[in-house]
């Protein structure tokens, strides 16, 4: 058919391999930011339900802003949005933005 030496044909195959690999990348990097939003939801944590703890392991939430937090959700059976936390003494809109990316409500 081709009269390739030995060496050519390794080249070529060597070149189809990488073209295919670079395929199935291709193909797996669009499948994974579906993956990722799935991920990155699992990892918030439920603001109508976690403890004083779970809450205390968020960056600058601290045992105060903690406990208040709770009595909050109490006093008004659970936060319908994250936007409530802005109700809280200690909680300024620069610390909410530092924040809500935390927390979730499901």
């Amino acid at each position: 058919m081709f009269n390739l030496t030995r060496q050519e044909r390794q080249v070529i195959l060597f070149l189809l391999s990488v073209a295919l690999f670079g395929t199935g990348v291709k193909l797996f990097s669009r499948m994974l930011p579906a993956k990722a939003c799935v991920f990155e939801d699992i990892t918030k944590i439920n603001l109508n339900s976690a403890d004083k703890n779970l809450l205390m392991a968020v960056p600058g939430i601290q045992d105060k802003i903690a406990q208040r937090i709770i009595e909050f959700r109490q006093e008004h059976s659970g936060f319908s949005s994250i936007e409530e936390l802005r109700q809280i003494k200690g909680i300024t809109n620069a610390r909410l933005e530092k924040i809500k990316n935390y927390f979730s409500l499901r």
